[in-house]
């Protein structure tokens, strides 16, 4: 994990530096951020990108997967200062250039998929592309539908097919997404921090666009199984194991997400106690109580202006109906969703296509919630094809793994339960708003490779 920091860190020192120079000449650039430091950034990625992928490296498992949830980072936070939308080929370039590296391992090895994987890989490209080719959105998504569902996702697939008969393949996966978890908490604990002192209409915390959880979450509930299956299986889990649960911890807390607080921190606390002997149980429990006991003021500690924001998510919730239904009542998102069902009664079978509901809908990229969205816009055939997909990866879940690997079948729930009740993140490509989603299949993906190869052989201890 340490020469791997040190590998990818001293990539993007370098790669910043390259980014400012560029900066320095071409001025025009500049336009690409709110700020000088934004736009050296922004740049700096685009040129690390570049160079983990061509560069040899022993650690290029970690780099091809870590690009687009690095990507999805980068869009929070250009904020609005950078061209919006799934047309935008900035927003698609990270993903355009890991396309090309798959590519390139693709036509030097080959991908030996199962009679099942063949039929599901090409089930896939003809759903989308049928999709999306009856979408009344078509101008505003057709690039990013195109790169992202009918190449970047299958090629994906395919890479880590290859990748996967590697005998070291788990212990390198859950390295890999266990400091991609790690780089992004601490990019959002740190966009959280910086994004607190603004009160006023543009304050992109309180409206969760900052952190946007109702995407980044559902990361964070699939990256975690691999975060700390790697930490309690290190030689140093004693002291791995507490500092990823306080990180992810401090993320639920400071994400100001209702869903978050109500959903995945119940996750976090049985994830933990699925996978923990008793000496780690002690730990974690009085983790928990001391940050319990000192919650108020750790929120004050780092800044003050925080307990603003927490109280403003969640003040509302003193005089709103009983429990279930709040998150809908005070959201408006029973509202969106009646809406998302009237446009399926428009269109049963076929729904209205990829990105129609930010169209014909009430303006919002999605319904908030998977079954809704895809109603309206994939109709009944998406709704079988989809939950298809979802029931056959939860058996085969169920069935690969046991013992402390039974949190990879929980982490899928939650999952599902997440993007039913707060949000759908699975793939979102809007022609308008900030973000570009296609990160929770690749997720997925890798969970379902990482269970195939650990069915019939443990994933040995990392020192």
């Amino acid at each position: 994990m340490v020469r791997m920091i040190i590998a990818a860190g001293t990539i993007g020192l370098l790669s910043i530096g390259i980014g400012w120079i560029i900066l320095l000449l071409v001025d025009s650039l500049r336009i690409f951020g709110g700020s000088t430091f934004q736009t050296v950034f922004v740049f700096g990625f685009y040129t690390y990108c570049i160079a983990v992928l061509i560069v040899p490296s022993v650690h290029k498992l970690f780099y091809v997967l870590s690009i687009p949830v690095l990507s999805q980072f980068l869009h929070l936070f250009q904020k609005y200062d950078f061209p919006a939308g799934a047309n935008s080929l900035w927003r698609l370039l990270p993903f355009l250039v890991a396309d090309l590296y798959i590519l390139s391992v693709l036509i030097r090895f080959k991908a030996n998929l199962t009679r099942v994987e063949k039929s599901l890989t090409a089930s896939w490209v003809a759903f989308n592309f049928l999709s999306v080719a009856i979408s009344p959105n078509l101008a505003g998504i057709i690039t990013g539908a195109f790169t992202l569902l009918l190449v970047t996702i299958p090629l994906y697939f395919l890479y880590l097919s290859i990748i996967s008969r590697h005998p070291a393949f788990p212990v390198n996966l859950e390295r890999s997404l266990c400091l991609t978890f790690i780089v992004l908490a601490i990019g959002t604990l740190g966009l959280v921090y910086f994004g607190a002192q603004y009160k006023g209409a543009s304050n992109l915390l309180v409206t969760r666009n900052i952190s946007d959880t109702n995407v980044t979450m559902a990361y964070f509930i699939l990256l975690w199984p691999f975060a700390i299956g790697y930490a309690m299986r290190s030689a140093h889990s004693w002291l791995a194991a507490p500092l990823l649960i306080l990180l992810f911890l401090l993320v639920v807390i400071l994400s100001f997400s209702r869903g978050a607080v109500f959903i995945v921190l119940p996750y976090l606390l049985a994830s933990i106690w699925a996978v923990s002997d008793w000496k780690h149980k002690l730990r974690f429990v009085t983790l928990v109580v001391v940050i319990s006991a000192g919650f108020n003021n750790l929120i004050h500690l780092i800044n003050s202006d925080l307990a603003y924001s927490w109280q403003l998510r969640f003040a509302d919730f003193r005089t709103v109906g009983p429990d279930l239904q709040k998150i809908q009542e005070v959201s408006g998102r029973a509202e969106i969703r009646r809406l998302a069902y009237d446009l399926f009664l428009e269109s049963p079978l076929f729904g209205h296509g990829t990105g129609s509901f930010e169209l014909l809908g009430p303006g919002y990229r999605e319904a908030h919630s998977m079954f809704f969205t895809i109603l309206a816009e994939q109709g009944l055939i998406g709704i079988l094809y989809l939950y298809g997909l979802f029931s056959a990866l939860g058996y085969y879940l169920v069935k690969a793994t046991a013992g402390p690997y039974r949190i990879l079948p929980m982490a899928l729930s939650v999952y599902l339960g997440f993007v039913h009740s707060v949000g759908y993140v699975f793939v979102i490509i809007p022609a308008k708003s900030l973000t570009i989603n296609c990160i929770a299949p690749i997720l997925l993906v890798c969970i379902y490779y990482y269970s195939k190869s650990i069915k019939n052989e443990s994933v040995p201890t990392d020192g």
